[in-house]
């Protein structure tokens, strides 16, 4: 196969800057195509070998809808969005080439792929997917095959559920205004990574985050309710001051996590809480 063009269209965000980047440092030719660029997505599909289509969640499946029509036989077209069941649909209304469900796991801070996961759903993958993953693993990537529906109930838990718990814990220190300083004097090593990590979800894209809770169907459906059901069920526990019953809560959440991540686990966020109260 000759050295593939590369097509990133909608590219607008620091993400796709990061691709091109990287696809630029690897000597291939890259086409950025937007509703705002000289060169027309349109345009863009029928130059390019391998089309990326990297846009908000909300409009990713309008976007291939529109592109499927235009793509030549033969190229490959994939995704970076974070939900995958509905973009895999749209997806394979592209019928006469390869086609695969991709997700980079990862934001446009990162300064290589070494050890960074990206997890695919390979619907129909032939000779330009087998260069464009033999590149990515080359340079130390994890791609993690994943259907496209267990992929949205994983992104759920992982993104979805995590940002929400983020959310609710930012809200409460504004709602009652607390001061963060004042908090970090009093903080436990917990706390302290608690709030290191509500701090890199607040420096993101609120665009991006609200896609994450309102475009994931498994999400909305499914894992949603599971919160809101669970967290009322704790609530009237401790109301009630059934303090046994928290007690065996705790323990059947631990019940579920292995002891060897337990005791790794410790030991890393043990190492960071030394570094945070340096740093801090």
């Amino acid at each position: 196969m000759q050295t593939p063009t590369i097509a990133i269209i909608g590219g607008t965000s620091k993400f796709w800057q990061l691709w091109q980047r990287y696809f630029e440092g690897k000597w291939l030719r890259v086409i950025i195509a937007s509703r705002s660029t000289e060169i027309t997505p349109e345009q863009a599909v029928k130059e390019a070998d391998i089309i990326i289509v990297s846009v908000s969640i909300r409009a990713t499946v309008n976007t291939i809808e529109n592109l499927v029509p235009h793509i030549p036989p033969g190229k490959l077209l994939l995704d970076f969005t974070g939900i995958k069941t509905e973009a895999t649909q749209a997806l394979l209304g592209y019928t006469t080439g390869e086609v695969v469900a991709t997700h980079p796991m990862f934001g446009p801070w990162i300064t290589s792929l070494q050890d960074q996961n990206i997890a695919f759903d390979p619907l129909r993958p032939w000779e330009k997917w087998n260069f464009l993953s033999h590149l990515w693993k080359a340079d130390g990537a994890n791609l993690i095959e994943l259907p496209s529906r267990k992929h949205d109930e994983l992104v759920a838990i992982v993104q979805s559920t995590v940002h929400i718990m983020n959310l609710m814990f930012g809200h409460l220190l504004a709602k009652r205004r607390i001061d963060i300083e004042e908090l970090m004097k009093i903080s436990t090593p917990n706390s302290r990574m608690q709030l290191c990590i509500l701090a890199r979800f607040l420096n993101q894209e609120a665009a991006l985050y609200t896609d994450m809770q309102t475009e994931n169907t498994v999400y909305r459906n499914e894992i949603l309710p599971d919160i809101e059901s669970y967290f009322h069920d704790l609530a009237e526990l401790l109301r009630t001051g059934q303090g046994t019953d928290f007690e065996n809560e705790f323990n059947l959440a631990k019940a579920h996590i292995w002891p060897d991540f337990l005791a790794k686990a410790l030991k890393v966020s043990s190492e960071f809480d030394e570094h945070l109260k340096k740093n801090l």
